[in-house]
């Protein structure tokens, strides 16, 4: 496949392309979903072939084929330098990348059990024991769900920079859903793992710490109370945080969003963002979720500090947002397959640790509310404001966890929240594993945080 792929970019550069890329993408997966003790389904199914990459003329095209033959391939790359000169007769915003030294690398991703040596039998037994610990946990609970999904992605990249780089990685999620109800309250308690791994991530699951975990959280939340309505103090876990991080910072700072004005923080470089106890990183190269050694363009991955000490000093970068900013690249573009061209991607974004303990976080509180747990966030990038519903919450009274709350949101405006920072812990989790959906593609993303203390947060509930 790769003299393939050198082919085709040669024959790219010899139809008038500045620029070629030939990028294969494979992935296999295997998925379980497991339904009130019941194995609900179990498929297996593959994506294979090449996405074409040209700029002809000052201007982008793109074609893919699922046909891995030599015609099949010159044909794509005859639509895409087709599209690229359609578009070339019109006005626009040129096409340009920055020049990288290439790299020429093979990466996988070793694992100490691999997923295809495990029969979907023992899979589904697995799936089976997890489930049953939540759905005997009590009488409460009244629905359970648990998904499993192994992946195991192959990418090569060729260009005509001189890049040939292939990666293979293993991915393993679980995710646990637990719905209790009495009478007319119904609530959810979720738990979910996932890595660059092999199964022994699920060997090291034990039912009763895992969904267990999130029936006691959905049964629990049952004699919660609603939360109070008003601005507070609030101290928010790693989950909660991470959701915040990723949501509604993190997209601020794709290069792509920031080169087309749509981020609040594009005029910022350089400048205070946040209070000076706030520092977060994006790191594709720690070992979590979205862990990768080079992105989908070739381009070997670095760590990334985008906030340090409360001052905007990077943002995230393909090719052409570092082209057209005047920055490096560092391993941020990334694709869901070779149907889609790199764009602008987080890995693993999360707040940098501070000194502190939960307890002296909490200490000199006289009256505030401690969110724990994410279910769902949604931001205005654009505006700058965010909403985040949290899975559980407590009243702080006089620097001590009270009265359980339950159905709670909070909401506010990013920067403002931000600058508001008044305590960090240092026990940093990354722990979010997902999907971070963006322009029609789906990536693997991880997120989290220090538990961390905001001041002047608007907190919604019914009360």
């Amino acid at each position: 496949m790769k003299d393939l792929l050198e082919e085709i970019v040669d024959e790219g550069l010899k139809a008038g392309a500045s620029f070629c890329e030939a990028r294969f993408f494979e992935e296999r997966g295997n998925r379980i979903s497991v339904e009130n003790g019941v194995a609900k389904a179990l498929g297996f199914g593959i994506v294979r072939g090449v996405g074409v990459r040209v700029i002809v003329d000052g201007r982008w095209g793109f074609a893919s084929t699922n046909v891995l033959t030599r015609r099949s391939l010159k044909e794509a790359l005859a639509d895409a330098v087709g599209a690229a000169k359609s578009l070339a007769k019109r006005h626009g915003e040129e096409a340009e990348i920055i020049d990288v030294k290439p790299a020429v690398d093979t990466v996988h991703h070793k694992v100490r059990v691999n997923p295809e040596d495990v029969s979907p039998e023992e899979k589904v037994k697995a799936m089976l024991e997890i489930e049953k610990a939540a759905r005997v946990f009590s009488e409460r609970v009244k629905d359970t769900f648990v998904s499993y999904r192994d992946v195991s992605t192959k990418v090569i990249v060729c260009n005509s920079l001189g890049t040939l780089v292939e990666e293979t990685t293993p991915r393993i999620h679980v995710h646990c859903t637990v719905i209790s109800k009495r009478g007319g309250n119904m609530q959810v308690g979720f738990e979910s793992i996932g890595n660059v791994s092999g199964y022994e991530l699920v060997e090291r699951i034990h039912p009763e710490e895992f969904s267990g975990r999130a029936a006691e959280k959905a049964v629990r939340l049952l004699d919660a109370n609603p939360p109070p309505r008003g601005i507070y103090t609030v101290v928010t876990d790693p989950k909660v945080g991470g959701l915040f991080v990723h949501e509604a910072f993190g997209h601020n700072c794709e290069g792509d969003l920031v080169f087309g004005g749509q981020s609040i923080v594009s005029d910022r470089m350089g400048k205070r963002v946040a209070s000076d106890m706030v520092s977060i990183i994006d790191d594709p190269t720690q070992l979590r979720n979205g862990h990768y050694v080079y992105d989908h363009e070739g381009v070997r991955a670095k760590k990334h500090i985008i906030v340090k000490d409360g001052v905007l000093v990077s943002f995230l970068h393909s090719l052409e947002s570092a082209a057209k900013m005047g920055c490096e690249p560092q391993g941020s573009a990334r694709a869901q397959s070779h149907h889609h061209p790199p764009i602008v991607r987080m890995s693993n974004t999360y707040f940098a640790p501070g000194d502190m303990t939960l307890e002296e976080i909490l200490e000199d509180i006289k009256l505030g509310v401690y969110l724990s747990g994410s279910q769902y966030g949604y931001v205005e990038t654009q505006k700058g404001q965010f909403t985040c519903k949290v899975e559980q919450a407590w009243l702080i009274e006089k620097g001590e966890l009270t009265v359980h709350l339950r159905d709670v949101a909070i909401n506010g405006a990013t920067l403002e929240a931000l600058k508001n920072v008044t305590a960090v812990g240092k026990d940093l989790k990354i722990e979010m594993p997902g999907i971070c959906g963006k322009s029609g593609q789906g990536i693997y993303v991880d997120a989290g945080a220090p538990h961390m203390r905001f001041e002047g947060i608007v907190v919604g509930g019914r009360k």
